[in-house]
């Protein structure tokens, strides 16, 4: 029975998470799995936020801060931004929603690359958008491809750097000539999960545009460097007289009392932070090598995962590493079933992939 139930919402993809560790336990009957799917932090939680998480429990039967005051200040004195240009949400992608609540309208055009991140194309979707897919160039965002797409119309633009699935970024300069193209009127959402593990020499300092665009809306999260995805905790950093506008919207205490004492304590773990950026970096670099004496090829990643090109044997290795209590992620979801996306695990974790990798790929 539909009740009712309106067809743009009917029509809507459920998103597919990575296999749990627990299901392909129960499933397989084997006892070790190894989560290579969700690009997750392969070490675990910061440990300064376990203590004060800890710490906090007895206190669980107080609502949280609604504004996230204490952290947002320690975020805008970090970011070197004003406290009302941060706003805190449920995850990254609850900042996405808040944004389209108050942006969008029905007919308003979204601009997305194609593919990536699923959630982008769902917040277009539930307002009723016309969205503008525009295909990635030798796997990076097209940004001139879509300021071509740009018309008066256009209320947003989503993008990711580094991006997610392939891993790839864009340079300065073609950053700031896009900037400068893109009419102020647009709404420019650039989400920054991965900026953590982009090389220095490549990286692009987003907050450092705030000032002369308005329009520009940087994402980030806790749940990749600080391993806090369990969590659920990201901001967003914009101009201020937009973020008044999220606050307006957004739901109160949205982001429990947990995690904003997690990510006030994991803001000071400067040691773990750096052992993540090592772990992988040396990892990626890793993989990356074994693959090529393979003679596989991998896109050039600047974030905690590889996209693996396999051909039509993505689907097969994918399944027989499964068995085998490896998950890695399918990309058929993506449109790009002949690859696989696979996290940067710890180095045992990283070796025992590669172990069972080379013994399927000797059968296939």
């Amino acid at each position: 029975m539909k009740f009712g139930i309106p067809e743009y919402i009917r029509s809507l993809k459920p998103y597919t998470p990575g296999k749990p560790i627990e299901e392909v336990k129960r499933e397989y009957g084997i006892s070790e799995v190894i989560k290579l799917a969700s690009n997750e932090n392969a070490i675990g939680p910061s440990p300064k936020a376990i203590e004060a998480i800890k710490e906090a429990l007895p206190y669980l039967h107080r609502y949280p801060s609604g504004s996230g005051w204490r952290l947002r200040k320690k975020l805008a004195q970090r970011l070197n931004v004003r406290q009302e240009q941060i706003v805190l949400g449920n995850g990254s992608d609850e900042i996405m929603g808040l944004v389209g609540r108050v942006f969008l309208l029905s007919n308003d055009e979204v601009i997305i690359p194609s593919s990536s991140f699923s959630i982008y194309e769902k917040i277009a979707h539930l307002h009723h958008t016309n969205i503008v897919r525009v295909p990635l160039s030798a796997f990076k965002i097209d940004l001139n491809g879509i300021l071509k797409k740009v018309t008066k119309r256009t209320k947003l633009i989503f993008i990711n750097n580094p991006h997610n699935p392939t891993g790839t970024v864009f340079s300065v300069s073609e950053w700031e000539s896009f900037l400068e193209k893109t009419p102020s009127s647009t709404i420019i959402v650039l989400d920054e999960a991965y900026v953590d593990f982009i090389e220095d020499s490549k990286r692009i300092n987003s907050l450092d545009y705030l000032k002369d665009f308005k329009n520009l809306i940087i994402l980030r999260t806790f749940s990749k460097s600080y391993g806090l995805a369990g969590l659920r905790i990201g901001y967003g950093i914009l101009d201020a007289s937009l973020a008044y506008y999220l606050q307006l919207v957004r739901d109160p205490f949205s982001v429990n009392s947990l995690a904003q004492i997690g990510a006030l304590a994991a803001l000071d773990d400067e040691e773990f932070l750096e052992k993540t950026k090592k772990m992988v970096w040396e990892g990626r670099a890793y993989l990356i090598s074994e693959f090529k004496k393979l003679g596989i090829m991998t896109v050039p990643s600047e974030a905690n995962f590889l996209l693996v090109y396999l051909s039509n044997k993505a689907g097969f290795i994918c399944k027989e590493l499964l068995s085998r209590g490896i998950i890695v992620r399918s990309m058929e979801g993506y449109g790009m079933k002949e690859y696989l996306r696979i996290t940067i695990g710890r180095p045992e974790e990283n070796k025992k992939l590669i172990l069972n990798f080379k013994e399927i790929w000797e059968k296939v």
